[in-house]
């Protein structure tokens, strides 16, 4: 389902967390969820801090030790606050595979972090409690395991996935009618499904995938955005500029001095 995508968030760099004085653990799911889970993580806060999350088209469980909520896909930067030192921990779904888990319209909510009774399950009101009565992360994701295979249901892989891969290739830069025509739905189903599955229109989903790839590589070529302009088929300089105002909320040059500027100014 996820070949080609690998989500980008750079809070959770290096550079990113020295930032906003976090540490991290992180690890991939057991083989039976990949390419649902992307991964399970777990954020220790020193001092109250604000947690950046950029648009990158996916669906997050958040949990710290008061309670759970769930982060929609973003269309633009937001500011999560953990108010308190200590550990958050996080499931970080692939974009498309809560539908898997549960029968829902991402759509609802789009842009937002919502409370825990969005899930229909009794189970995920308290899982928070069961997690943090365990001290390591391992036993932590065991946790979180076992619940996500209670809840699996395996659904075929249907145009919808094909649409994905084709995005996913293209780095977001393909034609919604042309991504249409190559799967067999029409522009309108096909944009139906993506809202349900992702919360996101198919273009604005396709739009999140290239800032993401246009992010990560500025990230990996500091001040190259010319190669990024090529190779993600902006129009312009003026064009990717615009595109990371939209969905980062300020220029290149702004956000990578907030996110790691001892490296950008180097």
């Amino acid at each position: 389902m996820s070949k080609f995508y690998n989500p980008f968030q750079p809070t959770l760099t290096h550079h990113g967390l020295k930032q906003f004085n976090l540490s991290m653990e992180s690890i991939r799911p057991c083989e039976f969820f990949r390419g649902k889970v992307f991964s399970f993580l777990q954020i220790k806060a020193e001092i109250p801090t604000p947690y950046p999350v950029m648009p990158d088209g996916t669906q997050a469980v958040y949990i710290s030790p008061k309670g759970s909520m769930i982060g929609g896909a973003q269309l633009s930067a937001q500011d999560m606050h953990l108010l308190e030192p200590g550990e958050y921990f996080g499931i970080w779904f692939y974009p498309g595979a809560l539908r898997h888990f549960f029968d829902l319209d991402l759509s609802e909510i789009t842009g937002q972090f919502v409370e825990k009774s969005y899930f229909a399950c009794r189970y995920f009101s308290q899982l928070h409690n069961e997690i943090y009565e365990k001290n390591s992360f391992k036993e932590r994701v065991n946790i979180c395991e076992s619940w996500l295979l209670s809840r699996y249901l395996p659904k075929p892989m249907t145009n919808f996935d094909a649409a994905l891969q084709l995005i996913y290739q293209s780095f977001g830069s393909d034609r919604v009618s042309w991504i249409a025509d190559r799967v067999g739905w029409s522009c309108r189903h096909l944009n139906r499904h993506f809202l349900r599955h992702t919360g996101l229109t198919t273009k604005s989903f396709s739009q999140v995938v290239r800032a993401q790839h246009a992010c990560w590589e500025l990230y990996k070529n500091q001040h190259n955005s010319k190669m990024t302009t090529q190779e993600m088929g902006y129009f312009d300089q003026s064009h990717l500029i615009k595109d990371f105002k939209k969905h980062f909320a300020s220029t290149p040059d702004d956000f990578f001095s907030r996110f790691m500027s001892d490296l950008y100014n180097n």
